[in-house]
């Protein structure tokens, strides 16, 4: 039979006699071949993956559309699109506290005791509020703060540091953002109305600012679409002039963000994507469901995953120099960075064993994994996700396959191990998933 023979069949049946045509002219022409067959990489069938899961969650279990999750997607989202301090300068260089806020949920650490009633008042949808700074603070509790609003944790700035806090809102319309503005401005501004003074940016008239004379802070308030941002700076030395000046830049870099952050409707936080970079489906996921959370089971931008992340500078050098676009966190589970290609993801991977404390030897047969021990005492630092695994915890895995890198972490050296052989191997049946 000829090509065109096989054409007048037509239909699925002429594609089946052109495609036995084709296959038996070519190996008409081909030699026996010999050898043993092997594997194109590493079998992952050897690994040691325990109880572990390997398939992606998506496989084993279907995310359902809730209003609490939509919230926690949406916060997520939100925090995205929240300056990280070297957004607004080099100097900060360190991540303080981070928060996803809603109603009843955080807001308490963030804003003031007049200022919280306003936002729930305005019928406050959800918001988000991180801190950085130009040196870490102090894990000493600062008693005096747990009376007065504390925008860093109730922790003690270092006395020589510059800090600044930054806290987005989205309400359901502008007129309710814009009310809520003014009012929470008010309410602040007359906590002690006798001793504060109402302050005019240079670069952001429309602003509300105040400060009271003698104390080295400021906070500045302003209504942007249906956002308002609130921010909070503090200083070494009470300087009005420095204090507007860094509000400034805070807000010059804050604000084009949210301008490319459409505010959601309350029907869109319902119907967001769980996984819309099909990363979570690539992180180790131990639970047998999606549990979507904010903090700890989430997708995040770069500058999200910096809010989590202490040493700022340091990490936001390693992300930007591996083009990484994309990162999640799975509760209990692992950390998960998508690097720009195969050759970035291993140089990601040698950056964070780089600044790894200590290094264990090398008990597991996972390729490409780095393992260190955090030490008894030693808690890992905020970059070990305590959304992503519990701060106890005392081994931390660190590997990388194609463009992805991750890290796990366990109590013990071989439920790490299996941790990361579980997370390989996940990473493997991905690609073909």
């Amino acid at each position: 039979m000829t090509i065109l023979d096989a054409r007048r069949l037509g239909g699925r049946t002429a594609l089946g006699v052109l495609t036995l045509f084709v296959t038996t002219t070519m190996l008409a022409g081909c030699g026996t071949a010999t050898g043993k067959p092997e594997a194109g990489e590493f079998d992952i069938r050897k690994l040691s993956v325990g109880t572990y899961p390997t398939d992606p969650i998506d496989v084993r279990r279907a995310y359902v559309h809730s209003p609490s999750s939509g919230q926690d997607l949406a916060t997520g989202r939100l925090g995205d699109a929240v300056v990280t301090g070297p957004d607004v300068d080099p100097s900060f260089t360190h991540g303080v506290l981070s928060y996803g806020l809603q109603i009843s949920v955080g807001l308490g650490m963030v804003l003031s005791k007049v200022a919280e009633p306003v936002a729930e008042r305005n019928n406050l949808m959800f918001g988000y509020a991180a801190s950085a700074s130009t040196k870490p603070l102090s894990e000493v509790k600062d008693p005096s703060s747990f009376l007065i609003f504390s925008p860093f944790g109730h922790r003690k700035p270092d006395p020589d540091s510059t800090s600044f806090s930054v806290t987005v809102l989205q309400f359901p319309d502008q007129q309710r953002a814009s009310t809520a503005a003014d009012q929470m401005e008010a309410a602040d501004f007359d906590v002690a109305a006798d001793q504060n003074q109402r302050v005019v940016l240079d670069k952001q008239p429309d602003a509300k600012a105040h400060w009271r004379p003698g104390i080295p802070s400021m906070g500045t308030t302003i209504a942007r679409g249906q956002y308002v941002v609130s921010i909070f700076v503090q200083q070494p030395k009470p300087k009005l002039a420095g204090l507007m000046s860094l509000t400034d830049k805070v807000l010059a870099a804050q604000l084009p963000l949210l301008d490319q952050t459409p505010a959601l409707s309350a029907r869109e936080v319902l119907r967001l994507d769980y996984d819309p970079q099909g990363m979570l489906r690539r992180t180790l996921h131990p639970g047998s469901f999606p549990y979507v959370h904010a903090e700890n089971e989430i997708t995040r931008t770069p500058r999200g995953f910096l809010h989590n992340v202490d040493d700022q500078a340091t990490w936001k050098t390693l992300l930007d120099a591996n083009g990484v676009d994309s990162t999640a966190t799975t509760r209990n589970g692992a950390l998960l960075l998508r690097a720009r290609d195969a050759q970035a993801a291993a140089a990601l991977s040698a950056g964070i064993a780089g600044i790894t404390t200590s290094q264990t030897e090398k008990s597991t047969d996972v390729p490409d994994t780095v393992c260190s021990e955090t030490g008894k005492t030693t808690k890992p630092d905020r970059i070990e996700q305590e959304e992503a695994w519990d701060r106890s915890d005392r081994f931390i895995c660190t590997l990388h396959y194609n463009r992805y890198v991750a890290r796990v972490a366990g109590t013990q050296l071989a439920d790490v191990n299996q941790r990361a052989a579980a997370q390989y191997a996940l990473l493997a049946n991905s690609q073909y998933m």
